[in-house]
């Protein structure tokens, strides 16, 4: 049978993914393109027409904010579906209230202003969460 986002464009992460650590970097990421897919060893995200909304899923991945959100789940290796719960769904289309286009900082400086975190939160996440290449 064929998977629902088999014509889609999605993000293949690896199912064991770091250790666990708050605010470590994520394996990268592979683009799947439609008509792409994968083993049991990987874990895929999202279901867009778009390669616009795949790269910007993968940026937002990439960036402080959702890998803070992640971390208060995630502690272990284990990238089950349960430990995404605390990141939130975001609109990953050209329309979206967020600009995809831009550097994965800023793209954490608008996340960070759309769910009114404070200056000490910011800062810990900036201090806590390493960045990714």
């Amino acid at each position: 049978a064929e998977h629902e986002n088999l014509y889609a464009y999605k993000l293949f992460f690896p199912k064991s993914n770091g250790s666990g650590k708050f605010g470590e970097p994520l394996s990268s990421a592979i683009i799947g393109a439609p008509k792409v897919g994968h083993t049991q060893t990987f874990i895929s995200m999202g279901k867009f027409q778009t390669e616009y909304e795949v790269v910007s899923l993968n940026k937002y991945l990439c960036g402080k904010f959702a890998r803070a959100m992640l971390g208060v789940l995630k502690v272990t290796q284990d990238n089950k579906k349960m430990v995404w719960r605390y990141v939130p769904l975001q609109d990953f289309t050209e329309q979206s209230d967020i600009d995809w286009s831009v550097s994965i900082a800023n793209i954490d400086k608008q996340l960070y202003k759309k769910y009114g975190l404070s200056d000490e939160e910011m800062s810990f996440i900036e201090r806590n969460v390493k960045e990714m290449e």
